[in-house]
């Protein structure tokens, strides 16, 4: 395994990276459509991309354990992009998702106060792992009671990895819809948001269940949850 003080050096050679790309125009454009606590540096995503291609070929002899080290170290700079850098590192790697802990996930839960961070995260690691049983139904059931609305999308944006074949997802009808009966009355904005993502992800595996659910609930659902829904299984788009 590498020593820490090496993984700390990859941190700083990372921040050089993203320096050097930094962009005035995309870091204005984040802080826009994704503002959060964290810092923004403004480095486009095939920039990012770039830096993660290049520490993979320069460090290809490391463990899983380093990358997730590095990963860790990476979420705890408070800077966005080595957020992004640290999720894409793991969500893309299968050996990576097959050796984190629970604590590692807990380790990695930080900054998700904005929509960009939270489905990173979410379907890319945490939704993965429930997949997989290191987060257990228990989990989910005690962030869709959180006054957090942040936390509530984690458990309901969780239900796609669950379902989307690119993440390993095999199809859940019963977990996915157990959520999305819990948020039903949910009123945040960015809840009925992540509900229709669930339920549209969903529909291409159970298309049934999901217009069963549509009618059982269709008077306490939100209008763009329904409209939504609608479009994508009748013409397979969200609108």
């Amino acid at each position: 395994m590498a020593a820490r003080g090496k993984i700390q050096g990859v941190v700083y050679e990372v921040l050089e990276a993203l320096s050097d790309l930094s962009s005035e125009h995309r870091k204005k454009q984040t802080l826009y459509f994704a503002p959060g606590s964290q810092e923004v540096i403004g480095v486009s995503n095939p920039d990012m991309k770039e830096v993660i291609k290049a520490l993979k070929e320069k460090y290809q002899d490391w463990d899983e354990q380093d990358w997730i080290l590095l990963s860790k170290e990476l979420v705890c700079q408070d800077i966005f992009e080595c957020q992004v850098i640290a999720y894409e590192l793991i969500g893309r790697n299968k050996k990576l998702l097959n050796a984190l802990s629970y604590q590692d996930l807990m380790d990695l839960w930080r900054n998700l106060d904005n929509w960009a961070s939270v489905d990173h995260y979410t379907v890319g690691i945490y939704g993965v792992l429930w997949g997989k049983g290191v987060v257990m139904d228990h989990h989910i059931d005690v962030l869709l009671t959180s006054d957090n609305f942040w936390d509530r999308r984690v458990a309901v944006v969780a239900t796609v990895a669950l379902n989307l074949k690119s993440r390993g997802g095999t199809g859940d009808t019963p977990r996915t819809l157990a959520v999305c009966e819990k948020v039903v009355d949910d009123r945040e904005d960015l809840i009925r948001k992540a509900l229709s993502w669930a339920l549209r992800e969903l529909s291409k595996r159970d298309p049934l269940a999901v217009r069963d659910f549509l009618d059982t609930y269709q008077n306490r659902l939100a209008g763009l949850v329904l409209r939504e829904v609608n479009h994508k299984l009748d013409y397979g788009t969200k609108n």
